[in-house]
C-alpha cells in the first residue's frame, strides 16, 4: 500500500525549500498547496473507493495535527491541502520525516568545501561550488547535491589528476585514487564538465581531457614520417628504409636515442589526412592527432635536444581557434620555437570556396588569440571564415621547399 502521508509531506517540504521565502528572497510566504486529485489521479473516483477513503482520512489527520488546512472550496473529490508554514509546524514535519532541512545541509556542505585548500583550477571549482551552495543554486552537472561521499571522490580524482606526472591507464588511475578499477567510470562525466568549465574549454572530448593529465584508456603512439635513424634499447630503426610512416609506442620514448635526422625542418601536423598527403623536401613529420598528448610532447623535446636550432620548426593545422590553440600549446609545453605553416590569410583567400562560417563559440575563442595573430584573426572575424587544413594538404602535396609560413 502507498505511503500517501509521507508522499504528501515530502512534497510540501520540497516545495517549501524551493520557495523564495525559504531562500530569503521574499518577506512573506506564498501559499503552498496540493490538490489531491492532481497528485493522485485515483482519488475521487468511485472505482477507487479504498484509495479515496485512505487519502480522505490522511487529509483530516493532517488537518487535525495543524500541518495543513483545507481551502474554502475544498470538498470530497476536489480536496486542496494548504501547508501551514509556521516554524513549529514545519519542525514537527521534519522530525516525522527524519529529514534534515536543506539549510542545515548547506551549512555542513560549505564547511566540507572549506576543508579543501587547493590551487589553480581546483580552487576556482571549489569557490564556485561554495558560492552556488550558499545561494542554493544547483551543483549539477559537477556534483551530486550536498552528497559528502560524492564530493570526497570528485576531489580525490581532481587532486590525483593534478599530481599525476607519468602515463597511467584509466583503470589503474581509478584504482590508485578510488581503490576500484571501475569506479572512475561513474564520475567520468562530472570530471569532463569540471575540466572543460574550470580548466580548459578547448579540450574537445573525454579522451583529450584525461590525456591532458597523463591518463589514457589506451597506450599512446607517436606517428613519424621522414628520414631518420632511431635506437631503442640497442635496436636500430632506420626510417630511411621505410616508404610510409613509423609508429613509436610511448613506452619506448624513455629508452629512445636519436642517431640521425636528415631534415632541414620539422613539422607537426594536426590532421591524419594531411600527414599522409603533405610531402615537402627535407622535412621530418610528427602527427599530433589533433591536440597533442604527453607522448608527442616527450618525443618533440627529445628531438629538440638532438637538433636544437639547426632546423626550422613548423606547425600545420586548421585555420581556426582549435588550430591556434594547438599551436600555442605546442610552444608553451615544449619550449620549441614553432612557426605556423600555411595558417594565414593567403590560404583563406586561396581556398575561400572551401571555408566554413564561424560559430558563436568560434568567435569567442578567436578573440583570445587576437594579441598574437591580430591581422589573421581580424580577417577571419570580418569575413566569417575558417578552414580545415586537409583542404590545403590535398591541394598542395607536391614536393617542394617550405617557402610560405
Amino acid at each position: 500500500m502507498n505511503n500517501y502521508r509521507n508522499e504528501i509531506l515530502n512534497e510540501f517540504i520540497d516545495r517549501y525549500e524551493k520557495s523564495s521565502y525559504y531562500k530569503g528572497k521574499s518577506e512573506k510566504p506564498r501559499k503552498i498547496s496540493i490538490v489531491l486529485h492532481k497528485k493522485f489521479p485515483e482519488y475521487g473516483h468511485s472505482f477507487h473507493y479504498e484509495e479515496t477513503n485512505e487519502l480522505e482520512n490522511i487529509a483530516f489527520q493532517l488537518q487535525s495535527q495543524g500541518f495543513v488546512e483545507f481551502s474554502k472550496k475544498s470538498i470530497l473529490g476536489d480536496r486542496e491541502l494548504i501547508l501551514n508554514q509556521e516554524e513549529n509546524c514545519l519542525d514537527r514535519i521534519y522530525k516525522e520525516l527524519k529529514r534534515v532541512p536543506v539549510k542545515e545541509k548547506i551549512i555542513h556542505y560549505v564547511k566540507l568545501l572549506d576543508q579543501y585548500h587547493e590551487e589553480a583550477f581546483i580552487k576556482d571549482f571549489v569557490d564556485e561550488m561554495k558560492k552556488r551552495a550558499i545561494h542554493q543554486q544547483s551543483l549539477l552537472p559537477y556534483l551530486k547535491v550536498y552528497d559528502e561521499n560524492d564530493l570526497e571522490n570528485v576531489m580525490k580524482i581532481l587532486k590525483g589528476m593534478i599530481d599525476q606526472k607519468d602515463e597511467i591507464s584509466f583503470r589503474r588511475f581509478s584504482e590508485k585514487v578510488l581503490g576500484d578499477t571501475k569506479k572512475l567510470e561513474k564520475y567520468k562525466n562530472k570530471i569532463v564538465h569540471i575540466i572543460k568549465d574550470f580548466y580548459d574549454d578547448t579540450l574537445d572530448n573525454e579522451n583529450d581531457i584525461f590525456e591532458a593529465f597523463y591518463i589514457r584508456k589506451n597506450p599512446a603512439y607517436v606517428y613519424l614520417k621522414g628520414n631518420a635513424i632511431l635506437q631503442i634499447n640497442g635496436q636500430i630503426i632506420n626510417l630511411n628504409e621505410m616508404h610510409y610512416y613509423f609508429v613509436l609506442p610511448s613506452i619506448c620514448i624513455k629508452d629512445l636515442k636519436i642517431k640521425r635526422i636528415d631534415a632541414k625542418q620539422v613539422m607537426t601536423i594536426e590532421n591524419l589526412t594531411s600527414f599522409h598527403d603533405v610531402s615537402l623536401k627535407d622535412t621530418f613529420y610528427i602527427f599530433t592527432n589533433g591536440f597533442h598528448n604527453h607522448a608527442i610532447e616527450a618525443f618533440l623535446k627529445c628531438l629538440y635536444d638532438f637538433l636544437g636550432e639547426s632546423v626550422h620548426y613548423f606547425h600545420f593545422g586548421d585555420i581556426d581557434a582549435g588550430g591556434f590553440h594547438i599551436y600555442e600549446s605546442l610552444i608553451k609545453k615544449t619550449q620549441i620555437p614553432f612557426q605556423m605553416y600555411k595558417m594565414n590569410i593567403e590560404m583563406l583567400k586561396k581556398y575561400k570556396d572551401y571555408t566554413k562560417p564561424l560559430t558563436q563559440n568560434d568567435r569567442k575563442r578567436l578573440l583570445s588569440f587576437k594579441e598574437n595573430q591580430n591581422e589573421l584573426i581580424d580577417y577571419m572575424l570580418k569575413n566569417n571564415v575558417k578552414l580545415e587544413q586537409e583542404i590545403i594538404g590535398e591541394n598542395e602535396n607536391e614536393r617542394k621547399d617550405i617557402n610560405t609560413y
